[in-house]
């Protein structure tokens, strides 16, 4: 099984001169993030406020072997976001949606969601995604439990894309979660 990790978003505060370094423009931080990750996913309180321009930028931005893939609110009723989802969806490559009823895992310390898989342009086949989400950033011990967790309990999947998103989203996570990919043969 392969696991492809990456993050909820690619524009976050903390991120700014630790992460991203202080002379990138706001305009290159995806493809700064392509460099180092393989996916990412574009939230929909996020693409839903830019424009049009912006967001055909976004997915000019990556590669064909990125996945790009932005979230549907399926609860969305503001007219300009569902007109600008209509204008956008023939070249988003990917959509996905958490829905209320979709499969997930509640314990102490993170939440495990499952995504439906919407639209599947550069995904790949045999594929599902997740989403772990914690108020606190979780030490390599519990990473590790999530992601042999996922392993073990959906082997039927030849490829698992992982987002985290909270207090995960440090990179001080993300990178430990690409160690862990390695030590799990998840690579």
């Amino acid at each position: 099984m392969l696991m492809i990790t990456g993050a909820i978003g690619w524009e976050h505060d903390q991120w700014l001169g630790t992460y991203y370094p202080d002379e990138i423009a706001t305009d290159w931080h995806l493809t700064f993030y392509t460099k180092e990750f393989q996916t990412v996913v574009a939230p929909s309180n996020f693409w839903s406020n830019c424009s049009l321009e912006d967001i055909k930028e976004y997915c000019a931005d990556v590669t064909e072997e990125f996945a790009l893939i932005f979230e549907q609110n399926n609860n969305e009723s503001n007219e300009s976001t569902l007109k600008l989802k209509q204008s956008i969806d023939e070249f988003v490559p990917n959509w996905i949606a958490f829905k209320p009823d979709a499969w997930q895992k509640d314990e102490k310390d993170y939440r495990i969601k499952q995504a439906e898989i919407i639209k599947s342009n550069t995904l790949a086949e045999n594929s599902a995604v997740f989403c772990v989400y914690s108020d606190n950033v979780l030490k390599d011990v519990k990473l590790r439990e999530i992601m042999s967790f996922l392993k073990k309990e959906f082997k039927q999947f030849d490829v698992i894309y992982l987002f985290f998103d909270g207090s995960l989203i440090s990179m001080d996570v993300l990178n430990t979660v690409k160690t862990l990919r390695k030590m799990l043969a998840l690579d």
